[in-house]
């Protein structure tokens, strides 16, 4: 009953907190971005084109080829995976509305097991778990499903506080199933926190090993565990690459990437509501309009709570005390540390990253969920412990209103301080636009006919090149109407950098008349082109067209974006290449 009780005041809030009772749950919480790579990701799995361990491949993109997904690894697979069998049952954009409902009640139900094990009382450890659900990550919401799916670390830090300490590892004992259960779990995430838990295991084997404990064989099988698991989603993009050759650019990093991208450990005490205190606005100001460094997601921010602080401080004082009282740091003390040790600008990731030449895990930002993490834990652990001889009625009142202060902090950000936010009716009409667009669409052409999206742009990471983002013509809006199709096929999405892909680059820069002679060569039946971020918005291309015997058939979307251009595809066309995925890719 208290599972469940917890469960629906997690769905009440969410919905509250981002406004989709009722029909504005048919409504994404994002749509701008990479909340459209989600999304897709997510219909090509309801699709059946995107598997657990299979090569990634869909004929609704890419056309004229098979669209190819492999060569950009897929790093939150089986979430996204899990997101289109929902979206089988309910529809796509509901589906990513649970996902992320799913991905609070995850991190409320581990919060909740794991105080519990750490005998902490349920009232304590149903409330803060209610907390913990709603930590200011969640704010990434849709755009970054894989990154928010964070909820197992209370239970992976019970795991490993169990691997560094136990005398003995058994393997009949409750506790080892649960941490070769998390193990295996652990392996289904998203690689940042794959990562960051095999990070944090290392270190648990290294205190086993100082400690002089048992079986120390046996504490292994978890993290076995977890890089099977991890291996067995990624192989497919690995077979791809040595069937198909290298791809540099597909994944683009560097160690710019590792600096842009670090934490900064002050941004974790630095809210964003901050300048909104008079008392305090001064000192907040000094900080965000006085020329500060821009590290890390900073769109994002990386402030981890009151409740949270208050523990971090709390473990550090403790931690110092120890010191100089000669006893042994405890163990969420050496963890969060090294946590923010490895993970700020000029850390210990970037000292890896540049011996290993491995650039991969930049966004070390991103694991202040974990520092987060232990500054509650430990601040449970205090407030349990201070308010062990309380009545019923004071431990309940006190603990409502904290957890009051803490839901309302950690949300502020939504109602205040968005960055893609968007009032729901807005969104909604961005959503009706992109549907009524793909629907017409496909009543005006048959099924399996090919449209070619302009401007065109890289896929996935369209950030430098001649396939670059536009400012007005975003990273993914290529891919809006192939969320609302369904026998329509499109020249967009597939992995950039081989000739599968590129060609469109090529055709793109044709004077008008040759690219749509070019194009129904190839067997296109139209053109849809976005004009936002055309200063002319399009008028000369559409003139050329005109003249050159192709006009504009109709207009669509909101303040008329998209104009479709109708195309006479070739009885029998050609492909743009003959070989397009075995070609080295451009550099």
């Amino acid at each position: 009953m208290r599972l469940l009780l917890l469960a629906l005041a997690v769905c009440a809030l969410w919905l509250t907190i981002e406004d989709r009772w009722g029909n504005n749950f048919l409504v994404p919480t994002r749509y701008i971005g990479d909340s459209h790579y989600i999304l897709a990701m997510m219909k090509l799995a309801k699709e059946g084109d995107l598997g657990l361990f299979t090569h990634i491949t869909t004929e609704s993109l890419g056309a004229p080829f098979i669209g190819q997904l492999n060569d950009f690894p897929e790093a939150e697979r089986a979430i996204v995976w899990l997101g289109g069998q929902i979206a089988r049952v309910i529809g796509l954009m509901p589906a990513a509305n649970a996902m992320l409902i799913l991905s609070c009640i995850v991190a409320a139900f581990s919060f909740y097991f794991a105080a519990r094990l750490w005998k902490i009382s349920r009232l304590s450890a149903w409330g803060f778990a209610l907390v913990y659900a709603f930590s200011p990550h969640n704010l990434r919401s849709l755009d970054s499903l894989g990154i928010i799916f964070t909820g197992l670390l209370p239970l992976q830090f019970y795991c490993l506080w169990y691997i560094a300490t136990v005398e003995k590892v058994s393997w009949g004992s409750f506790r080892f199933r649960l941490t070769l259960v998390m193990g295996l779990l652990s392996g289904l995430l998203n690689i940042y926190w794959v990562f960051f838990f095999l990070n944090l295991y290392a270190l648990a084997l290294l205190c086993r090993i100082f400690k002089g404990r048992k079986n120390f064989i046996a504490s292994l099988a978890p993290i076995v565990a977890t890089c099977l698991m991890v291996g067995a989603l990624l192989g497919s993009f690995i077979v791809y690459k040595l069937s198909y050759g290298e791809n540099p650019a597909a994944l683009v990093r560097s160690y710019w990437g590792i600096d842009r991208a670090a934490l900064k450990p002050i941004e974790l005490f630095i809210p964003s509501w901050g300048t909104y205190l008079e008392m305090f606005s001064g000192f907040f100001s000094r900080y965000y309009d006085g020329g500060k460094l821009g590290t890390g997601e900073e769109w994002w921010g990386t402030y981890i709570g009151l409740l949270p602080m208050a523990g971090l401080l709390l473990l550090f004082f403790k931690g110092i005390q120890r010191q100089v009282n000669k006893r042994a740091p405890s163990l969420p003390f050496l963890a969060a540390c090294w946590v923010i040790a490895y993970a700020s600008f000029g850390g210990i990731n970037a000292i890896f990253s540049l011996i290993l030449d491995f650039y991969d895990i930049r966004a070390t930002s991103r694991y202040f969920v974990g520092i987060a993490t232990i500054g509650l834990i430990y601040f449970v652990f205090v407030i349990n412990r201070l308010m062990r001889n309380w009545s019923f009625a004071t431990k309940f009142s006190v603990l409502g209103g904290l957890a009051l202060l803490a839901i309302m902090d950690q949300s502020f950000h939504s109602y205040f301080y968005p960055r893609y936010n968007k009032p729901t009716h807005v969104m909604k009409e961005l959503v009706m636009a992109d549907r009524d667009l793909a629907l017409r669409l496909e009543d005006n052409l048959e099924a399996g006919a090919m449209i070619y999206i302009l401007p065109v742009l890289d896929f996935p990471e369209p950030l430098e090149g001649r396939g670059a983002y536009k400012i007005n013509f975003f990273i993914y809006d290529p891919i809006r109407p192939f969320l609302y199709s369904t026998k329509l096929r499109y020249s967009y999405g597939s992995n950039k950098g081989r000739q599968g892909a590129d060609w469109q680059l090529d055709v793109q820069d044709l004077p008008p008349r040759e690219m749509a002679a070019t194009l129904e060569s190839y067997g296109f039946s139209g053109i849809l082109f976005n004009r936002k971020d055309c200063a002319d918005r399009g008028a000369q291309l559409l003139a050329e067209l005109g003249e050159a015997g192709w006009p504009a058939e109709f207009e669509q979307g909101v303040n008329n974006e998209w104009v479709f251009i109708r195309l006479s595809p070739a009885a029998n066309p050609v492909l743009p290449t003959l070989t397009p995925y075995a070609l080295a890719s451009r550099k």
